[in-house]
């Protein structure tokens, strides 16, 4: 009975669940692979594998196939296990289409005749910033120019000046689009004739960094605005003159001579 007794403590103590990697980033159009090892048994037939969110069943494995009527809802048709390799220890989990909702901790939880064991990974979530779309408006006094771009998570976005120095005066317009992307439109405005300005921004969990210098030469359009305004009084006198001169002709002809 005692040798059995630590037959067993052994066999507990070297079964082991680890994972490769304790923090992983999934990125947008990518699917998200969660590594987990375990002490291998050939025989399949105890195997117990359940992969966890919080108190969530993202996927769970027993009675040699997969068990998916506990699956929490959001995680239907979209998950996977490398069955073939089960009996080698490889209890990874694939998750496809990944998204912002799909961040948290999860524990892989691993059963069979030779012992139980977990292990926990933290999986975050990336969207590469899309190309900057540029846009420029111009009115009398000032020019803006803007960026917009679209990814996840929030960026740290910085507008430099020829020399290199921050601008600290630029707008930042905040929003996020239907499947949870981040939507930046950033703008600066400027009241010099010319614009020398570089658009930064950072994604420091993808380790994305865009630069977009933008270089603008204007001539103000303030005197030609006061030309045409000034034109424009001429003409309206002008066409005034005629209209009272024509009204004048037709009176006078509608006038009936006395006899």
């Amino acid at each position: 009975m005692f040798l059995l007794c630590c037959a067993w403590i052994i066999g507990a103590a070297s079964f082991r669940v680890n994972v490769p990697d304790r923090f992983l980033v999934a990125i947008r159009g990518h699917p998200a692979v969660l590594g987990c090892e375990f002490t291998p048994d050939p025989d399949l037939s105890s195997l117990v594998l359940t992969w966890q969110r919080d108190s969530r069943v993202v996927h769970s494995f027993y009675y040699q196939q997969d068990q998916l009527d506990r699956q929490s809802p959001e995680y239907h048709n979209r998950t996977s296990l490398f069955i073939s390799e089960l009996g080698k220890g490889n209890a990874t989990l694939r998750i496809n289409s990944v998204g912002p909702k799909d961040v948290g901790q999860y524990l892989c939880l691993v059963s069979n005749a030779k012992g139980t064991g977990k292990a926990q990974i933290e999986l975050d979530y990336g969207a590469l910033y899309s190309e900057p779309r540029f846009n420029i408006h111009v009115n009398f006094t000032t020019v803006t120019v803007q960026f917009e771009t679209e990814g996840f998570p929030k960026p740290e976005v910085i507008w430099l000046d020829e020399d290199g120095q921050n601008l600290n005066y630029h707008l930042e317009l905040l929003d996020q689009t239907e499947d949870g992307l981040y939507l930046i439109k950033s703008s600066y405005e400027a009241q010099n004739p010319a614009v020398n300005v570089t658009f930064t921004l950072k994604n420091h969990l993808l380790n994305q960094n865009l630069q977009r210098p933008v270089f603008l030469s204007y001539v103000s359009n303030e005197a030609g605005g006061k030309s045409w305004k000034m034109a424009a009084i001429i003409s309206l006198s002008i066409i005034s003159i005629i209209l009272f001169a024509v009204v004048m002709l037709l009176r006078f002809k509608t006038i009936k001579p006395y006899l």
